[in-house]
C-alpha cells in the first residue's frame, strides 16, 4: 500500500516524505518532481503558461499515470483539488493531511526561493483564502490528519506519521 502525503504548500511533504521512505524502506515519489521528469519543466512555469484551471487539469492527467505500490507519494498542494487525479493516487494509498498552523505555512513560503510562484490561485486570492479553500478539499480527502506544531521537529513528524500507519494497520 503507498502513502499519500496532502497539505498545504509548505507543510513538509516532501521532506518528511523522503525521511518517512527512508523509515519504512520504501521508494519515494513528489509530484513536482514527476512533472519535472516528465515534462523537463517545474510547475511553476506550467503554472505560469496554463493559469490555474488547465494546469490542474494538466497536473490531473500527469498524476494518473502513476502507478506505484508500496511508495511514500508527496502530492503537490493541489492535486487533490482535482477529483479524477485525488481518487486514482487514493486507489491503493492510505491518506495522510500534514496540517501545520496557517502562520507557519506563511513563513515557509517567505522563505522558499521561488516563493508562492508554484501555488495555484495566488493571481487571485490571498495566501488565507487558499487556505480556506483547499481545507475544505483536504478534508474530503484524507483518512489521518497530523496536525504540526511549531516546534516539532521531522524526526517527531516521522515517529508520528508511523505511529499513525501502526494504529491504521498500514506500516
Amino acid at each position: 500500500m503507498n502513502i499519500l502525503l496532502i497539505g498545504m504548500p509548505g507543510s513538509g511533504k516532501t521532506r518528511i516524505g523522503k525521511m518517512l521512505a527512508q523509515k519504512l524502506e520504501c521508494d519515494f515519489i513528489d509530484i513536482d518532481e514527476f512533472i519535472v521528469v516528465k515534462t523537463g519543466k517545474d510547475s511553476a512555469e506550467h503554472l505560469a503558461e496554463l493559469g490555474d484551471a488547465e494546469f490542474l487539469k494538466f497536473e490531473a492527467e500527469l498524476v494518473k499515470k502513476i502507478n506505484v505500490k508500496d511508495t511514500v507519494i508527496a502530492t503537490s498542494g493541489s492535486v487533490p483539488l482535482v477529483v479524477e487525479g485525488i481518487e486514482h493516487l487514493k486507489k491503493n494509498a492510505f491518506a495522510i493531511w500534514l496540517k501545520p498552523p496557517l502562520e507557519i505555512l506563511k513563513k515557509r513560503i517567505d522563505k522558499r526561493a521561488d516563493g508562492d510562484t508554484r501555488i495555484v490561485g495566488m493571481q487571485s486570492k490571498t495566501f488565507e483564502e487558499i487556505w480556506e479553500w483547499r481545507e475544505k478539499e483536504y478534508q474530503k480527502h484524507h483518512h489521518a490528519v497530523l496536525e504540526i506544531g511549531e516546534k516539532a521537529s521531522k524526526e517527531e513528524v516521522v515517529r508520528k506519521l508511523i505511529e499513525i500507519l501502526k494504529k491504521n494497520a498500514v506500516a
